[in-house]
């Protein structure tokens, strides 16, 4: 009898242990996610941050060529801290075919020399600079600015000398090298205002500036004799006035707001000028009273200044012709849009001009006479 034994295996499974992670590991694993994501979204700021700091732009021909006009500049001189001679070129061609004739010419329009210093910690600014005649007939035909300029805060100058009357924001006080047309509009070239000797001051207070100036009417603008007109080329005529005829002053004031409009560029300004005017004053001899309101926008690649001016009590000339009694009102818009940012720039003006003459009628009254000038383009 054959006995078979089975033998019965039973399978015992050991369960594993489950290890609960610390709360330690769990943070430390989500801090890693957190600082690596945070790096990932912080490298494009990073690159355009790195940009902006390495990059270096080559100097083109004519930048090199104009830096060496700075003959000094040392930033550790406590006197003179700089520098450089300025000058200006314009020269122009014009032809003209009619029934009378054709003409034709090369003038020199406008040449001129001088140096900038900055000395003081740059407190003080110094500027001297003349001008030629057309065709160079004289090489020295007076001065164009020659005044002395002091800072003793950021926001705060005085300027004693030859300058700009402090009006017309930006047809007459920007500089012509920056404006993108040739010449000033027709409005402010019939003002009569030119550079005269005298003082100003500007500062400004947060979003608001000032500035006034007195200056002195018998300021010459070139060596030419005011009767025979004849140019004497001589330096030491006077270039400064005589300070004892007539004398003009300014008053303005402005806003920056572009604040409030989210802007890069918005301004507005408003100047009066007042003049007392003698026959035979050289500047600002046309009128008694010049007001000028400029507003100024600007975004990106696109920009639009409008300006106007009203004046009252004016005359032809200040010699002996006598006041025709006319007040002239003007404006002009000037849209600009930077087609290829500097290099390319479509500039767009429109100038609107109105003359009204007034006297008294037998009766008393005033009596007005329009006289318009169309918009130009």
């Amino acid at each position: 009898m054959n006995t078979t034994l089975r033998h019965q295996i039973t399978e015992i499974r050991i369960p594993t242990p489950t290890v609960k992670p610390r709360k330690s590991t769990i943070l430390n694993h989500r801090l890693q996610r957190i600082t690596a994501l945070a790096w990932l979204a912080a490298l494009p700021t990073l690159a355009s941050a790195q940009d902006e700091t390495t990059e270096f732009v080559e100097p083109n021909a004519f930048e090199k060529l104009w830096s060496y006009a700075t003959l000094y500049k040392d930033d550790m001189n406590p006197i003179l801290k700089e520098f450089k001679l300025r000058g200006r070129y314009q020269g122009q061609y014009w032809n003209t075919d009619a029934d009378q004739g054709i003409q034709s010419n090369w003038e020199d329009r406008r040449s001129r020399f001088g140096f900038d210093a900055k000395l003081y910690d740059k407190k003080f600014e110094a500027r001297f600079d003349f001008q030629s005649n057309d065709q160079f007939n004289d090489f020295y035909d007076g001065l164009v600015d020659a005044y002395l300029r002091w800072k003793p805060k950021s926001r705060l100058g005085f300027t004693a000398g030859k300058t700009k009357p402090l009006i017309g924001q930006y047809d007459w006080l920007e500089p012509t090298i920056s404006e993108p047309t040739f010449e000033r509009s027709q409005i402010f070239n019939q003002l009569g205002i030119n550079r005269a000797a005298g003082l100003t001051a500007d500062g400004a207070l947060n979003e608001i500036s000032w500035r006034a100036g007195v200056y002195t009417n018998s300021t010459p603008a070139t060596t030419a004799d005011p009767v025979t007109k004849v140019a004497s080329g001589k330096f030491g005529g006077g270039e400064f006035g005589d300070f004892t005829d007539g004398h003009s002053f300014t008053l303005g004031a402005g806003y920056d707001f572009k604040h409030l409009l989210n802007l890069e560029k918005a301004d507005f300004r408003v100047d009066w000028l007042h003049s007392a005017r003698f026959k035979s004053d050289l500047v600002n001899n046309k009128y008694d009273d010049i007001l000028s309101s400029t507003f100024w926008l600007k975004e990106g690649y696109a920009a639009v200044v409008f300006e106007g001016y009203y004046a009252t009590g004016g005359d032809y000339c200040s010699s002996s012709k006598k006041s025709d009694g006319s007040d002239v009102y003007g404006f002009f818009i000037q849209p600009t849009y930077d087609i290829i940012p500097d290099k390319l720039q479509l500039v767009v003006v429109a100038i609107l001009i109105l003359r009204v003459k007034v006297h008294e009628g037998w009766w008393g009254n005033r009596v007005t006479r329009k006289k318009s000038q169309p918009i130009a383009f």
